[in-house]
């Protein structure tokens, strides 16, 4: 399907829009007036299709954010109105991810959790995982390992999404062109041939980088314009 997807979209520059815009559309089935209906609960700040963004959730983002401008004093912090602002647009943005990776039927499964975990080197004592270690950091942050493992699952599906969604950019032969015309510059006087090299991929790289982002842009707009978003604007 990747492979299909790329290749579409390397001789169609166009596909990747219509596709994106196609499978964002499916995400509005079956909304209805949940949204609505569930935005009145005193404890919900917004819904983003089947998902909830709780006050708590809401707060505690809110507080880490104000938390980080307090320890920055040399930068300005936006006003409050404008920060939670900031604050509910990503919560919003993290649960349409979400409404994606459900749409798309893309789960973690429970040993690709557990690999996840153990790669992670605050866990790790001697550059192996150790689970006294695991069990005594998410302690000391008063996290209980269900829920630490909860929203690592949430972000691991997220992440799905993304990488679905990145892998669909690769180079045309425009973008190809591209590069060869911005080496020019950067490559003149040179002979080394490895070091030419060197510098096309970077520039290569850095255009299919730039590409991936803008595909990430693109497909989150999508969700966004299709999907169904209700946001309780006393809380802003």
């Amino acid at each position: 399907m990747i492979k299909l997807i790329r290749e579409g979209s390397t001789k169609y520059p166009w596909l990747l829009k219509i596709i994106m815009l196609v499978i964002a559309v499916t995400f509005t089935i079956g909304m209805g007036w949940f949204g609505y209906e569930t935005s009145q609960q005193p404890n919900v700040v917004a819904v983003v299709g089947s998902y909830q963004v709780e006050l708590g959730e809401f707060r505690e983002a809110f507080n880490r954010i104000e938390a980080f401008y307090r320890n920055q004093p040399e930068q300005e912090a936006p006003d409050r109105k404008e920060l939670k602002q900031t604050v509910m647009t990503s919560l919003v943005e993290q649960k349409l991810w979400l409404v994606a990776a459900d749409d798309l039927n893309l789960e973690v499964h429970p040993d690709e959790l557990r690999d996840t975990i153990m790669k992670r080197q605050e866990f790790q004592k001697d550059g192996a995982f150790d689970a006294e270690v695991y069990h005594r950091l998410l302690g000391l942050n008063r996290i209980s390992p269900a829920k630490f493992e909860e929203g690592l699952t949430t972000d691991l599906r997220r992440q799905k999404v993304q990488f679905l969604v990145q892998d669909v950019a690769t180079l045309n032969p425009v973008d190809e062109e591209l590069v060869k015309e911005l080496a020019v510059g950067q490559t003149a006087g040179l002979e080394d041939q490895q070091e030419i090299e060197k510098i096309n991929d970077r520039i290569r790289l850095q255009l299919l980088i730039q590409k991936k982002q803008q595909a990430l842009e693109a497909f989150q707009q999508a969700l966004r314009a299709s999907s169904a978003v209700e946001i309780r604007q006393e809380f802003l």
